[in-house]
């Protein structure tokens, strides 16, 4: 199958117009690349498995020769010299170091998150071969800025009205199902266990395993269509959840009249769950769903069913539609415990690589410091190697050597053209780092600082170059 095949051959893992960047420079001696996100504050996440993943491959010379055939498919010419010297001189792994702030990390707008450079002489042009792959790190730090923000959110309500930790299971994936691929259902799915705690991704219980996760039984259309009586139907789910040793069971109840199971059966199907010890979360998922939430709140109120009966809203939401629909439900006095949301796609499709802004630029290269001078600020790049660093709470970048601080920066792969390179892993003990770390973020820095050599650093660029 060719969808088995996209990572066997690294070289391929590039933008077509880096394959005449190795002749078009005027030496590939030495460079360094940071990696930004440039528009707005993130929590970074997914990095290291993807840089880790990708130069764990060895290059080797059928790799060469495949890469040839496929330039040559483009009428362009593959630089299979730098790639031999990369077989013959390294044993067929990248001569480049990656560094980064540690996953779990709240990255200013403008924050260098990420640094590349070169290990040998004249491997340069290697910086940035797999800038493309590098990039794709937005998804997963999308998705976990997402529902660390929704983590806060909840966070917030809970300690605004006094609510126990039960309030902090109210917002659940439904995102499996959405994704365009299993890759972006991985990353969105872990990403969403590192904040919250409800979900329908089932395979995410293999990646990480020490999440704290939970779901609950459930009916689908597909299950009461198959009964000639819903209200059958919904006794029957509670009846089984009972003999499952399971306590509470989501009730679909738009397959035919909504309405007729809110004024007609809510008594009757609530009065045999509190008998069978199990609570009922009724989902409404078509017409005015948020009206009808309310109105089996003001049935189960009435019939004394608060403590068996809840709802769960789970068509077209997203972090912004729940923040909304929770305000309108304050304004008409409905508890907020007795709302939880199902969040499917709304959770990742409005993000991209424009979202947070991720790019990744050149600091030095041919000799000196380097650049991207942009007339719109949000564009601009920051010269030269750089240290990141906390000073009085505010995390700043700083020139290489410019202060004695400890750095953020840690070496996620390093290959120094010799031996096996270093590489740091990224399964589930990692994952549960990220996640504590994660927690004690403090967001309120919103763009990076640049220490006063850095500026000194621009203002001589930008002398040169817009006289």
């Amino acid at each position: 199958m060719m969808l088995n095949m996209i990572r066997t051959n690294p070289l391929l893992l590039t933008d077509s117009y880096n394959l005449s960047h190795a002749r078009l420079k005027i030496n590939m001696d030495w460079e360094v690349s940071h990696l930004y996100n440039r528009r707005e504050g993130m929590i970074l996440y997914g990095f290291r498995e993807i840089v880790t993943g990708l130069l764990a491959i060895r290059i080797t010379e059928e790799h060469i020769a495949e890469a040839e055939q496929g330039a040559a498919m483009q009428g362009l010419r593959f630089p299979s010299e730098l790639f031999r010297r990369v077989v013959d001189e390294c044993g067929g792994y990248a001569p480049i170091a990656v560094e980064s702030v540690p996953e779990g990390t709240w990255c200013p707008a403008g924050t260098p998150f990420a640094q590349v450079y070169n290990t040998a002489e004249g491997f340069g042009e290697l910086v940035t071969w797999w800038e493309a792959v590098f990039m794709h790190a937005y998804f997963p730090s999308g998705c976990a800025t997402e529902a660390f923000h929704m983590r806060r959110y909840l966070e917030r309500k809970q300690a605004e009205h006094g609510y126990d930790d039960s309030f902090l299971w109210r917002i659940h994936s439904f995102g499996f199902r959405g994704h365009r691929s299993l890759e972006d259902a991985y990353w969105a799915g872990t990403a969403w266990n590192l904040s919250l705690q409800g979900t329908d991704d089932f395979h995410t219980t293999k990646h990480t395993p020490q999440a704290v996760i939970g779901s609950i039984a459930a009916l689908a259309h597909k299950v009461t269509q198959q009964f000639d009586d819903e209200l059958a139907c919904f006794i029957r789910a509670i009846d089984e959840t009972a003999a499952a040793g399971e306590r509470i069971v989501a009730l679909v109840i738009d397959t035919y009249d909504a309405d007729r199971v809110i004024q007609q059966y809510l008594p009757t199907i609530g009065q045999h769950a509190r008998e069978r010890g199990i609570r009922i979360v009724m989902r409404p998922d078509s017409g005015d769903v948020l009206r009808q939430a309310a109105d089996i709140y003001e049935a189960a109120r009435a019939h004394g069913l608060l403590d068996t009966v809840g709802v769960i809203i789970g068509e077209g939401m997203s972090f912004e539609q729940v923040k909304r629909y929770d305000a309108q439900l304050e304004q008409w006095g409905v508890p907020l415990p007795f709302v939880a949301y199902g969040v499917g796609s709304g959770f990742y499709n409005h993000i991209d690589r424009d979202t947070y802004g991720l790019a990744m630029k050149t600091a030095y290269s041919n000799g000196k410091d380097r650049m991207k001078f942009s007339m719109t600020p949000l564009k601009r790049s920051i010269p030269g190697r750089v240290k990141l660093v906390v000073a009085a709470g505010v995390m700043m970048a700083e020139a290489e050597g410019e202060t004695e601080r400890e750095g953020l920066y840690e070496t996620v792969y390093k290959h120094d053209g010799t031996g096996a390179p270093h590489r740091l892993d990224a399964g589930p003990a990692f994952w549960n780092g990220v996640r504590e770390r994660m927690r004690v973020q403090n967001t309120a820095q919103q763009t990076i600082e640049l220490s006063a050599a850095i500026e000194r650093k621009i203002a001589l660029i930008a002398e040169q170059y817009l006289k």
